[in-house]
């Protein structure tokens, strides 16, 4: 019985510690309050997808030609 109790206790600690860090994440501090513009893509991956996928022709990819205009 009390085994449930305890495996909600620690099921409740991990969410709890997931939301703050997907919070943090979202959310982060900077020393003068404005973060550079730029996607903050996903962690460890970041925009590795739109890197790697499909161009529809042989020119330069959009995702590299959007970061040369930049």
């Amino acid at each position: 019985m009390w085994v449930t109790e305890v495996v909600c206790v620690v099921l409740g600690w991990v969410v709890v510690a997931l939301g703050q860090w997907v919070y943090r994440w979202r959310n982060p501090k900077c020393d003068k309050g404005t973060l550079p513009p730029g996607s903050m893509g996903l962690p460890f991956i970041g925009e590795t997808f739109q890197l790697f996928s499909r161009s529809k022709s042989f020119d330069v990819p959009l995702f590299l030609s959007s970061r040369i205009q930049k």
